[in-house]
């Protein structure tokens, strides 16, 4: 049992330490990734990845608004959903990049494109976080734009230009979803709290009247 937790305590070990060579030199990383070994370490880094999503989110949820029974339920759901939805999103997610970057002019195979895809995925925490402070989830939008020109250089061989214009059509457009909204969601916020206060003022109106 002792031998098994080492196993596995180890395997995390070294999912952390991808993480961390991601956030600290993605360019080294990517241009030493292995291109071929199957496909369950990319996959359980995806897994991991979208785990700490889940957990973010809810910490995120839970210092906002607080959480009851119901809110620990939703929780241990999207423990097991949103990484299952992750995984069969992924495959094909991969195949339409791989057809993207075989036009760019790569040589390389589904499953190099499926983990470079993968191990990508550690921006989404990251974003997550950042998304804390208002239009700043934008940052996380460049930083996948830098990580897709970064992977078509290093693994993909192919020239920047074309996927800084292909993946920028992408960045852009999901920048301008997110910042519309974001700017929804603080209007709809800014409505509410003067409604709130309107209603609020009813009883010393009405009070007022009585007298």
């Amino acid at each position: 049992m002792s031998a098994s937790n080492n196993i596995v305590s180890t395997y995390i070990r070294g999912l952390k330490d991808i993480a961390i060579r991601l956030m600290v030199n993605p360019a080294g990383f990517f241009r030493e990734m292995p291109k071929t070994g199957g496909l369950i370490d990319p996959l359980l880094f995806l897994v991991m990845t979208a785990v700490l999503d889940v957990l973010l989110i809810a910490a995120q949820s839970f210092f906002s608004h607080g959480a009851g029974i119901n809110g620990i339920g939703m929780l241990l759901g999207s423990l097991i959903i949103w990484p299952l939805i992750a995984v069969i999103l992924s495959f094909f997610v991969a195949g339409l990049f791989y057809v993207i970057w075989s036009f760019m002019g790569s040589s390389e195979n589904y499953e190099t494109s499926y983990r470079c895809l993968a191990y990508v995925q550690i921006l989404f925490p990251v974003t997550v976080l950042l998304s804390i402070v208002p239009y700043l989830g934008l940052l996380g939008i460049a930083w996948w734009l830098y990580l897709m020109v970064i992977v078509s250089r290093e693994v993909h061989k192919t020239e920047i230009k074309p996927a800084l214009l292909v993946f920028g059509v992408i960045a852009v457009l999901s920048g301008l979803v997110y910042y519309n909204s974001v700017s929804s969601a603080i209007k709809s916020k800014e409505h509410l709290q003067e409604l709130t206060k309107e209603l609020q003022k009813m009883p010393e109106r009405s009070s007022t009247g009585t007298q």
